[in-house]
């Protein structure tokens, strides 16, 4: 379980609400700068969901419900092999483990469920191709399609599969030594191709049709975003959150020289896609622990013929590992509490602008706010009366003239340009970090911006020829 510290989960709770009164957004309600913008809510119907379950459970519930869709995800994966249920269960909180630095209460996670649904369903047909489950992929794809802008990577899943399984079956066409797995028919490989372009075709069936890629397309591909926003940015192997992935690595790096002939070339293809995929950015990287999980189960299958509770069987051990279980589960608890009864938590625990807002709303300063990019999910959800100036949902949105990601970037980073943008966007108010760069233009001119309000998370500035109250 994680606390709701997600920096989007506030857009999507206010965003919940609001389809719920107003409908599927078209376009932009929640920024002052791109008021109007087409924006692409891909996440629509899990912003629903989020919305619905915190209002009615609160965030302790809604951060177990999030607990149980990951764990759920990885055992599923792991079901994929047929492998003992002690085996399963212990590999598949190793894999949990490793995606446990990006996992909390967000959408992506809806991803994984996905990811690991459409990995079930591809073996489990191949396997057994006459079980015909493989068309449960396709109402799979249209409710995933509603749900998360994940929906590609299942895509993706689903065509390397087949490649893979193609290519297998025209290797053991020209070549002697048998493969370990099944080797598919040539009518099955086209029933399978069959599936895949239904799977396409059925992602049109959401609000924005066709659109829904652009915005995905603009995403994945926009260098700004990919070099100016940390969860994009490739994995370093030099920070802490990496290091059960680079265990987890190596646990298969190690195993596969004891275990390999009797590994299928399918799941080794699939590991080593997803691999590359999720080092190439922070948000992936529950992906490779998942896809790979089948593999790794086989794998410690092999290694403990007796199974892990041959090894295990001490009752002793067993009632001293209980504590230890039961004390972790404390702390999650009682990390995760204060968000539910104390808002102020928002601010001393998760270092969000908490007091900060507080000020705004029994104040009311005047003037358009300028906004850290971390913070705007936060003010849309808890200061709907001022609109942002740029939130989580628009670093991809441009026009011709206008690119709102660099400009915010501008700020901080150049002081000479700076008094171009707030001037361009006629800027009145500025709520910024107050242990960063983007605070020193404001104290640098006194004269322009007077300091109203100041703590150790947040500054707020206001122009001088503003009214320090409204009424």
């Amino acid at each position: 379980m994680r606390p709701p510290t997600d920096p989007d989960l506030g857009w999507h709770l206010r965003n919940g609400a609001d389809i719920l009164r107003l409908g599927v957004p078209r376009g932009d309600l929640y920024s002052y700068t791109m008021f109007g913008y087409p924006w692409i809510s891909h996440e629509w119907l899990t912003d629903v969901g989020l919305y619905l379950s915190n209002h009615y459970l609160g965030f302790w519930w809604l951060s177990a419900l999030f607990a149980g869709l990951v764990a759920a995800a990885y055992l599923l994966a792991a079901r994929v092999s047929k492998a003992r249920w002690e085996v399963v269960i212990f590999m598949t909180l190793v894999a949990a483990l490793v995606a446990l630095p990006i996992v909390g209460i967000r959408a992506q996670v809806i991803t994984l469920v996905g990811l690991a649904a459409t990995l079930y369903y591809l073996f489990s047909w191949y396997y057994e191709p006459k079980n015909h489950r493989i068309y449960w992929l396709i109402p799979l794809m249209l409710i995933w399609v509603n749900l998360h802008g994940g929906f590609v990577a299942g895509l993706l899943l689903s065509g390397v599969f087949l490649f893979l399984a193609t290519s297998k079956t025209i290797w053991q066409h020209y070549s002697k030594k048998a493969l370990i797995g099944p080797i598919l028919t040539t009518r099955q490989l086209i029933e399978l191709g069959i599936v895949i372009v239904l799977m396409a075709g059925v992602t049109l069936i959401n609000p924005y049709t066709w659109r829904v890629y652009d915005e995905i397309i603009r995403t994945v591909f926009n260098p700004a975003v990919l070099k100016g926003i940390s969860e994009w940015n490739p994995v370093q192997w030099s920070n802490p959150q990496s290091q059960n992935l680079i265990i987890y690595t190596v646990c298969l790096l190690v195993l596969l020289p004891w275990t390999w002939r009797k590994l299928d070339v399918v799941k080794l293809g699939l590991a080593l896609v997803f691999f590359v995929i999720a080092i190439a950015s922070w948000r992936n990287l529950p992906f490779f622990p998942l896809i790979a999980l089948p593999l790794l189960v086989e794998m410690i299958d092999q290694l403990f013929p007796k199974g892990i509770h041959y090894y295990l069987r001490s009752r002793w051990l067993i009632l001293a590992l209980m504590p230890i279980i039961i004390y972790i589960g404390y702390l999650r608890y009682q990390e995760i509490m204060p968000y539910t009864h104390d808002p102020s938590a928002w601010g001393s625990i998760a270092n969000y602008p908490y007091q900060a807002v507080q000020y705004i709303k029994e104040n009311h300063p005047a003037g358009k706010l300028f906004n850290e990019y971390n913070w705007g999910g936060y003010l849309v959800w808890q200061l709907p009366e001022k609109q942002v100036f740029i939130d989580g949902r628009m670093a991809v949105w441009q026009t011709p003239e206008q690119d709102i990601f660099a400009d915010y970037l501008v700020v901080g980073k150049n002081q000479e340009a700076t008094p171009e943008i707030l001037g361009r966007y006629d800027v009145g108010l500025a709520l910024v970090f107050a242990n960063r760069t983007s605070k020193d233009y404001f104290m640098a001119h006194p004269e322009e911006w007077k300091l109203l309000y100041s703590d150790k998370i947040a500054m707020i500035f206001q122009r001088s020829d503003l009214k320090s109250i409204t009424n």
